[in-house]
């Protein structure tokens, strides 16, 4: 018995494409873009039985320059990264850091207590931490045996 192999090309533009494009400017970096201006932190997200715990990288951001606030079940994390106030950026023979405005925003499932996050901000490390509802935690439910 003789099988075929069909091969089909990849098309040159995929979205599977600009996603790599994408990994691939943040990893090597892009000469094109600007280092001053907006950009987005890394960020993680943790969910337990709890809640969801969010960390955020913030490397040389004061804790006064960092805002966190909710509305409607949107997260957002805001601030500024200074340059380098004590240097003259015509000394810099390469700068790779990012400076200037960032924003993150994360929608949050309804399940959350908004009145119970909490922000702590530690070696360059934004955690916030995020209940869970008591309607939304998993509960045990007896059976009765009438």
């Amino acid at each position: 018995m003789r099988r075929e192999i069909i091969r089909a090309g990849v098309p040159v533009t995929t979205p599977w494409n600009d996603d790599f494009q994408r990994i691939i400017r943040n990893f090597v970096g892009d000469a094109d873009a600007s280092l001053t201006g907006a950009f987005s932190p890394a960020l993680d997200v943790e969910e337990t039985e709890e809640g969801f715990t969010l960390h955020i990288e913030l490397p040389g951001v004061p804790a006064d320059h960092v805002d966190v606030s909710i509305e409607e079940n949107v997260l957002t994390v805001s601030g500024s990264r200074d340059f380098y106030a004590e240097k003259n950026a015509d000394e810099f023979r390469r700068v790779e850091r990012r400076f200037g405005t960032f924003h993150r925003a994360v929608r949050l499932p309804d399940r959350v207590d908004p009145e119970g996050i909490k922000a702590g901000f530690k070696d360059g490390l934004l955690t916030v931490s995020v209940p869970k509802a008591e309607s939304a935690k998993p509960r045990r439910i007896e059976v009765s045996t009438d």
